[in-house]
């Protein structure tokens, strides 16, 4: 998908009311700070609520039950796959939920692969393969809970999504959502 057809899609899902809410899962080792936060901060440019469980849920809450509700509240997931994704058990655990809410309820995903081709998700080769060797050291009682990490990476990788690896997208994509959305206030014949 083109970045410019999944900007559209993206503004004419959530072109609804100020309510809506995006629910964010990303790596914070390697896109917290700089893309994330750009796109975040585009959205709420744009009226939209989001979610990000680094900022949403404090320490010490229920983290499971926080996030799934906001998964379930959310109309969109937008999921960053970056090169630390799979090493983080928060967003490992945060996409089996999105991708059981697309199954349950046609909960929409839009999964951006940061750096990172698709196909990396997809086979969990590369840093992805390098994580699943610690997971499955790490976790070697639950298995399943493993497996499930699998599963869901590769129906989310599945997913028609953008591909970006040029570091000035940041720049146009947050350009894109600031001016679809003020476009029909400026051909407005009020």
């Amino acid at each position: 998908m083109g970045f410019f057809s999944f900007i559209r899609r993206l503004i004419l899902i959530l072109f609804g009311t100020a309510d809506d809410l995006v629910f964010f899962s990303f790596s914070n080792e390697d896109t917290g700070k700089n893309f994330s936060d750009h796109l975040n901060s585009a959205l709420t440019y744009a009226g939209l609520r989001t979610f990000r469980n680094d900022d949403g849920v404090r320490r010490g809450e229920n983290t499971g039950s926080e996030t799934r509700k906001a998964i379930q509240e959310s109309k969109i997931s937008v999921i960053v796959f970056s090169k630390d994704y799979a090493s983080s058990t928060r967003c490992l655990d945060e996409l089996v939920m999105i991708m059981d809410a697309r199954r349950a309820t046609g909960h929409i995903v839009l999964p951006i692969f940061y750096h990172l081709d698709p196909s990396e998700v997809w086979s969990q080769e590369g840093k992805y393969f390098e994580a699943f060797s610690a997971h499955e050291k790490s976790f070697q009682g639950e298995m399943g809970r493993v497996e499930e990490w699998r599963a869901a990476l590769r129906e989310a990788a599945d997913v028609a999504g953008m591909v970006l690896q040029d570091r000035y997208i940041t720049f146009l994509l947050c350009f894109q959502l600031i001016l679809v959305h003020h476009i029909p206030s400026l051909f407005s014949l009020e």
